[in-house]
């Protein structure tokens, strides 16, 4: 049976020391993220074919330094969560000197590395073994915004896990956060002045239409729908042991050739589509596989929910250093009959496009306040979201042993999320990461081989 071995716990704070900061404002785009302490999981796995006390002496002293240098830039790390006590309804950051990320070294006993980290299935259960556990909330409903287990796998690895509370920030802060880490990391001389700042203002997103206050209202009206899905995803984790984790991969000639067909179909029916993106069909082709695989009613509406990134849309834009959520949301429906027929990958694809291209010239809080009015709906009916993306490039986190050998986001399980990020192996290509059942992934497999190779007919 698989586990791990708590070796070591530090607490890492900003340095040089940092005094005491202005409270931050949780922005109305990070408030939508309260809902539930709701905790990103990242994992990145890594060859290190080294003893433990060689990582314990020679690699954490370099790791540990490097996180403290790159904390006094990202401070709100360091901090907490909490309820502002000026208001009933907001939240704040807050960082007070001496604050600190907890950071937990463990051995991993029971698996080899090359297993946890290939894109087969693998045990959901185990893998979230490398993810760090945050404590309960306080009573004053304080919550850490990040917490940093290191697992090592003597002799063959080593895995960097994180829960990155997302009220503090999207994928793009947190990847930006890694870089910046690794970077510090990789330097001979750890200084300082060789990290680049994130920009930190929150009081640049502006709540342009004042939908803050209906955006809690709307969550405390669906809190019931809520509780009853966290109850049921927390059941799901202790009563299926058969879930897995698996990563499949779309080459950069097949994304080719999809794009190919959803253009072919466009011309068709008098829609001509001037760009298509690989996001958009690789969105596509893994929903509709995925609805295949559910064995869905004809009849039952499907929503695909995927994340837009609001930095350059926004007026004036938001840098594209920004540390906090600068997210919008798109929904597209589709019936699951619509979905599997012979032309839904591309009728699919030409909905997604035409939910993006809905977004021109919108208002931030108008097209937010528009995604999250239908949002609610999907809650009660059959939905996969999206998870990350491949412009985060998170093969490029290299903390000085090379590129990961794998990276996963272990938290859409938690979604029901399908996860994307840019191939490792060929630049252009895309792997998609999902969690499901050991019936419905081997489903969703033969899908995705047998659909590919009807399309290269």
């Amino acid at each position: 049976m698989a586990a791990v071995r708590v070796l070591h716990q530090s607490q890492i704070s900003p340095s040089p020391r940092l005094p005491s900061q202005p409270p931050q404002r949780l922005s109305f785009i990070d408030a939508i993220w309260l809902r539930g302490s709701a905790m990103s999981e990242r994992l990145f796995f890594y060859d290190f074919p080294h003893p433990t006390s060689h990582f314990i002496h020679q690699n954490l002293p370099i790791l540990t330094k490097s996180l403290s240098l790159t904390l006094h830039h990202f401070y709100p790390l360091a901090g907490s969560i909490r309820p502002s006590p000026d208001s009933d309804d907001q939240f704040e950051i807050a960082y007070e000197e001496g604050d600190s990320v907890t950071v937990t070294v463990a051995e991993f006993i029971g698996d080899e590395f090359h297993n946890m980290s290939g894109h087969h299935p693998r045990s959901i259960e185990n893998l979230r073994l490398l993810v760090p556990k945050p404590a309960k909330s306080s009573s004053s409903g304080q919550f850490p915004p990040i917490l940093i287990q290191i697992t090592l796998f003597p002799n063959q690895g080593v895995c960097l896990g994180f829960a990155i509370n997302h009220a503090i920030c999207d994928g793009s802060g947190s990847i930006l956060f890694f870089r910046s880490w690794a970077a510090a990391c990789r330097s001979t001389e750890s200084v300082l002045n060789e990290i680049s700042p994130p920009f930190l203002d929150r009081s640049s997103i502006i709540d342009t239409r004042g939908i803050r206050r209906r955006i809690l209202e709307t969550m405390h009206q669906y809190r019931g729908v809520f509780k009853k899905s966290s109850e049921k995803q927390d059941s799901l984790l202790v009563s299926d042991p058969n879930l897995v984790s698996a990563t499949f991969t779309l080459s950069k000639d097949q994304i080719a050739r999809l794009k190919e067909c959803v253009q072919a179909k466009g011309v068709e029916e008098g829609k001509p589509l001037f760009h298509i993106s690989a996001f958009v069909v690789t969105c596509a082709y893994v929903w509709r596989c995925f609805v295949k695989a559910q064995a869905y009613d004809g009849d039952i509406k499907q929503y695909l929910i995927f994340p837009v990134d609001w930095r350059s849309r926004m007026k004036p834009s938001i840098p594209s250093n920004y540390f906090g959520n600068c997210l919008g949301s798109c929904v597209v429906e589709l019936n699951a009959r619509e979905l599997v027929q012979k032309n839904g990958n591309e009728l699919a694809a030409m909905e997604i496009t035409k939910s993006i291209d809905g977004l021109q010239g919108r208002d931030v809080g108008e097209a937010l306040m528009a995604t999250f009015d239908r949002h609610w709906e999907p809650a009660r009916s059959k939905r996969l979201t999206v998870a990350g993306s491949p412009k985060l490039r998170v093969y490029d986190v290299d903390f000085g042993w090379g590129r990961p050998v794998k990276a996963d986001i272990t938290s859409i399980i938690e979604t029901g999320a399908m996860s994307l990020a840019e191939s490792r192996k060929e630049e252009g290509g895309i792997e998609i990461g999902l969690v499901l059942s050991e019936k419905e992934m081997n489903k969703f497999g033969t899908n995705f081989a047998t659909d590919l190779l009807e399309i290269f007919k």
